[in-house]
């Protein structure tokens, strides 16, 4: 695929990306309702919404080190790996607060720290794919 129909596309996918989140964020009435909510309360959706962020932020990130340096480089893998740790922690952390603070459990909060973990995943498979570009480097 020539480089110029990949930055197109990569870059329609980010920007669905980006639209689907920046919609899941604006569902959350507190952001825009005038009325009183306890503490207890915004701070699991803060959390959430600061694991929201740092997925678009990992996604963007990616998308441009491949598009200027490549799929398989070790970066790639580093950042797939401290974004996949902080999203499962802020994921299941917002999924903690929000079972001791409000007494409710959300599926969101939930989603949010397996996404983080299949990041991790991918930063496994992302060290496999290194380790045989590598050895197919050193190929004759």
């Amino acid at each position: 695929m020539e480089i110029k129909h990949y930055r197109l596309i990569s870059n329609l996918t980010s920007f669905l990306f980006g639209v689907f989140i920046f919609h899941d964020v604006l569902n959350y009435f507190f952001l825009f309702k005038d009325a009183d909510y306890s503490v207890n309360f915004l701070i699991p959706q803060g959390i959430y919404v600061l694991g929201l962020i740092c997925l678009i932020v990992c996604f963007a990130i990616i998308l441009e080190t491949i598009k200027k340096k490549g799929v398989f480089i070790r970066r790639n893998e580093r950042i797939f790996r401290y974004f996949g740790l902080v999203i499962t922690a802020l994921g299941f952390a917002s999924d903690l607060l929000f079972n001791f603070l409000i007494d409710e459990r959300t599926a969101q909060a939930r989603m949010l720290g397996f996404i983080g973990g299949t990041l991790l995943f991918v930063s496994f498979i992302f060290k496999i794919g290194i380790k045989m570009q590598e050895e197919q480097d050193l190929t004759i």
